[in-house]
């Protein structure tokens, strides 16, 4: 590549500095006080090698040397990622400030695994708060679910957006944000809200239930039946699945032990949801253990898709699949992690941001 860029830039090239590369001069100041690259020294800016190469491509930065990027990827072999995920960010004029760099902006993360903070492009970091933290990952990298909802948590707790940039193996930038639902509903919580009456339709109704595939047929109509969350209307009755009837029997002997293992695992979800007055359904035709409804079943759509985290994506590519393909039904796509301490199960989301904030690389490779 070569050590100058069409455009007629006064910059001068950066020299290595302390392991990053220095622009020194007057001119130099530029880059930090209009875009945010690196951080002011006494005779100029620091940059890292990323924003090196970034700020030669959006600034016509001239590079170290001809053989520069060669010489960096040696030990840098991450550098062209890094540098679509900035260019994809500072492109449209979004202030980034990498975390090494947040002492020139007085400002702090909220949670040592973000790799940067991100302001909006009318202000100047030094006079607002950010708006975000962010984190990147290429498509083919794993996903911890349960650090990833630790971070939305500490991120969302300080008032910030946890968002994510994913690239690809083309280099092409996609971006989504994390968020922790709180699903609820209007329905009546069939563990503690059913009264006398309606607990005797149920008992009844599952001691005279008759066994089929996959699930027992309840002779109760539609109307008469008081668990409306689960059930669906069948030949005059209630078809209940498997999964379904261990909910039934729970309502009928609250005392009754707990199943262990995936079976004790689903028990427990679906548990949570029908008591946060939801309505649950299969989720098959979309891709998901289960449908969320705030709401009765032929109402409105279903909000929510519901994965339990054994099933959920196992990395970015498959995550970022599965969260479009919620969002193109108008659906968010939820992974349901367990408890921690007394703050009950945790639903963490993937979501596409609104289009002002869908940030991407502007050439395509």
């Amino acid at each position: 590549m070569a050590a100058t860029k069409p455009g007629g830039s006064r910059l001068p090239a950066p020299v290595p500095r302390q392991g990053e590369w220095a622009v020194l001069g007057g001119s130099a100041n530029r880059l930090w006080e209009r875009g945010c690259f690196g951080r002011p020294i006494q005779d100029g800016i620091l940059l890292t090698a990323a924003e090196v190469l970034n700020a030669h491509r959006l600034r016509g930065l001239p590079l170290p040397h001809e053989n520069w990027l060669s010489d960096v990827l040696k030990g840098k072999p991450e550098i062209l990622f890094e540098c679509e995920i900035l260019d994809a960010l500072r492109f449209p004029g979004e202030k980034v400030v990498l975390s090494e760099n947040l002492n020139a902006a007085n400002a702090v993360l909220l949670d040592s695994r973000s790799w940067a903070l991100r302001w909006s492009r009318n202000v100047k970091p030094k006079d607002a708060e950010p708006i975000a933290e962010i984190r990147w990952f290429k498509s083919s990298d794993g996903i911890d679910w349960e650090a990833l909802a630790e971070w939305t948590h500490n991120i969302e707790t300080g008032g910030r957006i946890p968002e994510l940039l994913i690239v690809d193996e083309e280099h092409g930038v996609v971006t989504y944000r994390c968020r922790l639902h709180n699903p609820s509903g209007p329905l009546t919580d069939p563990f503690r809200g059913l009264d006398n009456d309606e607990r005797r339709v149920v008992s009844h109704a599952w001691a005279e239930s008759k066994e089929t595939e996959g699930g027992f047929w309840l002779d109760t109509p539609r109307e008469k039946w008081p668990v409306v969350g689960v059930g669906i209307n069948l030949e005059g009755g209630i078809w209940i699945s498997e999964i379904e009837s261990r909910i039934v029997s729970r309502i009928v002997n609250p005392t009754m032990p707990q199943p262990t293992g995936i079976t004790g695992n689903r028990m427990e979800i679906l548990s949570d949801l029908l008591s946060r007055g939801l309505a649950v359904r299969s989720g098959f035709k979309y891709g998901t253990r289960w449908r969320a409804y705030a709401g009765l079943v032929g109402g409105e759509h279903a909000p929510w898709l519901v994965v339990p985290l054994d099933e959920a994506p196992t990395d970015w590519g498959e995550a970022c699949l599965a969260a479009r393909l919620a969002a193109g039904v108008n659906k968010y796509w939820l992974c349901a992690m367990d408890p921690l301490g007394n703050s009950g199960w945790r639903y963490l989301a993937l979501e596409r941001p609104p289009p002002d904030s869908r940030w991407t690389n502007p050439v395509r490779h």
